[in-house]
């Protein structure tokens, strides 16, 4: 008992060793991103988000364009536009439009957009960060001077795009060296609470932020946008804000973000509620990003500690919950138990949490384990259904389908096939006089004596019946047949096993009937047992404890 529990626990943790490195295996190399995202994205579209009410688009849209002439118009129209907003009284505004270089033709309207940024007091430009050439080193592409100095502040508009471009991710600070420009909606909310938001920031943090090349573009204060609707958010024409045609009980106290919806300037971005919809804008990106700190939805994914722990751990269960003894006897029952906790686990903490968990790589690893333990099962099953539950060597069904197979085999390949028939002598008395229990003992010694000589790859030792065991020998000669026999008998000889019941011997004995089939002597049917059986009774007509060779077909 001790052993098998010694057994059983050695198996559990080997078990448990394999599946954690296959959970970290899949996370380090994220293989099952593909699926994850699936999860992420089919789980996100249940979920209702919240839209700030407070959140207004101001839409550089196709009526704008066509109204106020060619993109890009003078910077004097986005100056009228910003006074408009400011007397509006607008909580704070984001110009998401970049004023990289000096108008050539219009220095005046440069002008007016630097003292309309002043006046303000709430406006945030945005930062880009591009290659200076294709290929080439980023740099960060910032408004002209006179406009940083007027501005409330700046914020990078970086948006990052996983591998089936889709924009799910967004870093709250980003920058070339280190992450010191917020995001653009961060950059907003900054004008209304004065103060460094750094210290409050969700997201995760990035280990490497102080330690990245001058040139690298650092990302830091990573979450995951819970996106609303479609249309979720209030939007004006830019033309119609300019005009006055827009009420400002719509713009007043709220979060404005200026910039450009129409489609030929604007390419949107991919989101997971678009699907095959209208792209989203990049301003409409913004707002999202800006809607989940107002209103606190912002999805955090784990860290990575966190990931591999829980992912174990789920990747575990079914190891804690399976026992013999307990009520999930059944490893399906556990495993879909398991996995059900997964799935369970990361809905939850993405709905009330607002953590992302990965959750592929656990039912990954619980999926993979339970084929690994269903094929097992099958594999038992099958050398179950082929061996002897006494002497655990192969069956009687399973002698005859291999006895058949070899012959098969001998014929077609000219080597000869041997066959040994074993039968212990005085059996009877044995158990008469020791009992049954005794007698399947020695049953089991003696089984255990022929497997450890019948040990070839093609070799079978088997239970015939009774106490008739069996070797089925392939590719063995008559002499090399008769030396394995008296081996056996030899080897047997020496466990002295009592038997006081013998009238040949103290202790057990064995007689073997031998036979040998040769195809290139012999043609015809073959009966290789009924050859070894004659040879059996011949050999315990002759006295017993001894093996006996069968007489050659041909000359018989």
């Amino acid at each position: 008992m001790r052993v098998g529990r010694q057994r059983d626990l050695a198996a559990r943790l080997l078990i448990g060793l394999l599946a954690v490195l296959c959970v970290g295996a899949l996370l380090s190399q994220q293989l099952t991103w593909r699926v994850d995202t699936w999860v992420y994205d089919t789980l996100l579209s249940r979920f209702e988000q919240p839209a700030d009410e407070r959140i207004v688009i101001v839409a550089i849209d196709e009526r704008s364009l066509s109204e106020l002439g060619r993109w890009p118009w003078s910077r004097g129209v986005h100056a009228e536009l910003v006074d408009r907003l400011q007397r509006a009284g607008a909580r704070g505004i984001a110009l998401n439009v970049v004023f990289a270089e000096p108008a050539r033709d219009d220095p005046a309207g440069d002008a007016l957009l630097a003292l309309a940024l002043a006046e303000s007091g709430n406006t945030v430009l945005p930062v880009m960060a591009e290659p200076a050439e294709p290929g080439g080193m980023l740099i960060e592409v910032m408004p002209m001077p006179p406009l940083i100095e007027a501005a409330a502040g700046l914020g990078h508009v970086d948006a990052k795009i996983d591998h089936d471009g889709i924009a799910r991710h967004t870093y709250l600070r980003a920058g070339l060296g280190s992450a010191h420009w917020p995001s653009l909606a961060v950059a907003l909310l900054d004008t209304r609470a004065g103060t460094d938001a750094d210290r409050a920031l969700p997201g995760l943090r990035n280990p490497r932020r102080q330690h990245a090349a001058p040139y690298q573009w650092v990302r830091d204060h990573h979450i995951m946008v819970p996106f609303v609707p479609h249309g979720a958010f209030a939007q004006a024409s830019y033309l119609d804000v300019l005009d006055g045609a827009v009420d400002d009980a719509l713009l007043r106290d709220r979060w404005i973000l200026v910039g450009v919806t129409a489609a030929g300037i604007d390419q949107g971005l991919l989101t997971p509620l678009t699907g095959g919809g209208p792209r989203l804008s990049a301003t409409e990106y913004h707002a999202n990003v800006l809607n989940a700190l107002t209103t606190g939805q912002a999805i955090i994914p784990l860290s990575g500690l966190r990931q591999w722990l829980l992912s174990i751990a789920l990747a575990l269960l079914p190891l804690a919950l399976y026992s013999e003894r307990s009520p999930w006897r059944r490893p399906w029952i556990v495993s879909v138990l398991a996995a059900a906790a997964t799935l369970l686990c990361c809905a939850l903490l993405l709905r009330y949490g607002r953590y992302w968990f990965q959750p592929t790589p656990t039912l990954a690893v619980l999926a993979a384990g339970y084929l690994v333990w269903t094929l097992s099962r099958l594999r038992q099953s099958q050398r179950l259904a082929h061996s002897d539950a006494l002497t655990r060597l192969a069956n009687r069904r399973m002698f005859d389908l291999t006895l058949t197979r070899e012959l098969k085999a001998a014929q077609r390949s000219g080597r000869q096939l041997s066959l040994l028939l074993v039968d212990v002598d005085h059996f009877k008395h044995y158990n008469d006089r020791y009992g049954h229990q005794a007698g399947d003992d020695v049953l089991r010694r003696i089984a255990n004596v022929i497997g450890v000589h019948a040990r070839r790859p093609r070799d079978l030792a088997a239970r015939y019946g009774g106490d008739e065991l069996t070797a089925i020998l392939p590719e063995t000669s008559a002499a090399a047949a008769a030396a394995l026999a008296e081996a056996i008998i030899r080897d047997v000889r020496a466990l002295g096993i009592p038997h006081l019941g013998s009238e040949i011997a103290p202790w057990i004995t064995l007689t073997i009937g031998m036979a040998t089939f040769d195809p290139k002597r012999e043609s015809g049917p073959v009966d290789l047992v009924q050859r070894a059986d004659a040879a059996l009774y011949r050999g315990k007509h002759e006295g017993r404890d001894r093996s006996q060779r069968a007489a050659d077909a041909a000359t018989a």
